[in-house]
């Protein structure tokens, strides 16, 4: 009986309007959650020699491994079979990076939650720019790599800006909603964690989508991320638009917004008495 009640309870203030004002809010916030981002990233590599450029040293690192172990396997050139890498890698650490990011990212600021009246996304957006401030520099370097090795972009490079327009627009709802899950329930944390290692195999990062065929050709075409990097890493590699992966993006990111919207509506008054 009292189950049905706190759910008739939280069904009766079911206000949707209020996430979209919290999400508009927290802009206002902006010098606030870029000042906390900046210092957050610094904090993780102050006392280290090498600093923020272990930030590109660490992908590289990678990047050169999985081309080293597994480019044989592709049929791709070494040239193209590393820019897909690189582009592949960096699109894939930006998007689970994140998903991790988003289970954390209210228990990691309770004091604040509990002592400060700040709307809950300027939470949201201190942990995405601490991730885009990583993606640009693996951007960066990918796109050194890419030059060093022949690349030259054409127009057809432009589409790449609405792609990262939708890695921006998708990632305030994933934050919010794993976030909320993740402090309600501490075993979605490690669900995801799970999940997200997994993902790394079952993603085209480190093979190439379109030489794959039977079960790992479906399995890649149900994950969202495969979609996510192919209307990031096509243009420019110079591959045709990919229409049918743009289609999946779109209507991916508005499902992720519906549920963003309800999970907060449902949830989020109660997020201080979590944590």
């Amino acid at each position: 009986m009292s189950e049905i009640v706190r759910i008739y309870g939280n069904i009766s203030k079911f206000d949707m309007r209020s996430v979209l004002t919290d999400f508009a809010n927290g802009l206002q916030y902006r010098s606030l959650w870029m000042a906390f981002a900046a210092n957050e990233i610094q904090a993780r590599y102050r006392r280290s020699i090498l600093g923020l450029a272990w930030i590109v040293v660490s992908y590289l690192m990678l990047v050169g491994a999985i081309v080293l172990f597994f480019g044989s396997f592709s049929q791709m050139s070494q040239v193209d079979f590393v820019l897909y890498v690189a582009l592949g890698f960096a699109g894939f650490q930006y998007i689970v990076g994140n998903i991790s990011d988003g289970c954390d990212v209210f228990r990691a600021s309770t004091a604040w939650i509990k002592s400060t009246p700040l709307p809950y996304s300027v939470y949201v957006y201190i942990r995405i720019v601490r991730s885009v401030f990583p993606f640009l520099l693996h951007m960066a370097t990918a796109l050194i790599v890419m030059a060093f090795m022949g690349w030259r972009p054409d127009w057809g490079a432009l589409n790449v800006i609405p792609a990262l327009a939708i890695f921006l627009i998708v990632s305030p709802p994933i934050q919010l909603m794993f976030g909320l899950i993740a402090t309600r329930w501490e075993d979605f944390s490690h669900l995801v964690s799970a999940v997200t290692r997994l993902l790394f195999f079952l993603t085209p990062v480190m093979w190439v989508y379109e030489e794959q065929g039977g079960l790992r050709y479906y399995v890649a075409t149900a994950n969202p991320i495969t979609h996510f990097l192919e209307v990031f890493r096509a243009p420019l590699l110079g591959q045709p638009f990919p229409f049918h992966s743009w289609a999946i993006v779109v209507g991916f990111s508005v499902l992720v917004w519906i549920a963003a919207i309800i999970v907060g509506a449902l949830m989020r008054r109660r997020l201080p008495f979590w944590l």
